[in-house]
């Protein structure tokens, strides 16, 4: 792997790097920039760009990558991630659910995943509750393998945030699955 990130880091214009980095915009790249960069971060974590790991957003003005379930659950498989799950506790009108991930090395992270419930009721509240479990185990997953950005579950939760589809500007309904 560390050949491929290597290669691909060579690939990647310097110029390329330095907007992304230093200005962290996806939004200031050409659609050709972009799509190189979203093939090299695919590349340096071990991803397959063709199953859409990704998407975009822009949040506080910028245009970001954000990860889609296709990418934790590859993270998962290819890190060789296990997750069990804590009790689910209601609390102030929310359900927190802790995930505990553990590696094949044995090296281990913990991170929560939290959503409202006040007034749910039956099949709303189930899913309030499956939304916090999905949650905590993306979050856990991205912590695990160093990638700091947000994933699907949180977007909608975001105000201000907007998916955008292709990294164009042609935006979709926040929260919505691709």
């Amino acid at each position: 792997m560390s050949e491929l990130v290597t290669q691909t880091s060579i690939n990647l214009a310097a110029e390329l790097v330095e907007k992304v980095v230093i200005e962290g915009d996806l939004s200031t790249l050409t659609p050709a920039e972009r799509v190189n960069y979203y093939r090299a971060v695919c590349d340096s974590v071990g991803l397959n760009p063709l199953t859409k790991p990704f998407e975009y957003l822009r949040l506080n003005g910028k245009l970001r990558l954000y990860a889609l379930k296709t990418c934790t659950d590859q993270l998962r498989n290819i890190h060789g991630i296990s997750i069990e799950l804590e009790k689910p506790i209601v609390e102030d009108d929310l359900v927190i659910v802790t995930a505990v991930a553990k590696d094949r090395s044995g090296r281990g992270d913990s991170d929560t995943g939290a959503v409202p419930i006040n007034g749910l009721r039956g099949e709303a509240k189930a899913n309030a509750i499956l939304k916090a479990i999905t949650k905590a185990k993306r979050r856990v997953t991205l912590s695990m393998v160093g990638l700091g950005m947000l994933d699907e579950s949180e977007v909608e939760s975001i105000p201000g945030a907007e998916v955008v589809a292709g990294g164009e500007g042609v935006e979709r309904g926040v929260g919505k699955k691709a």
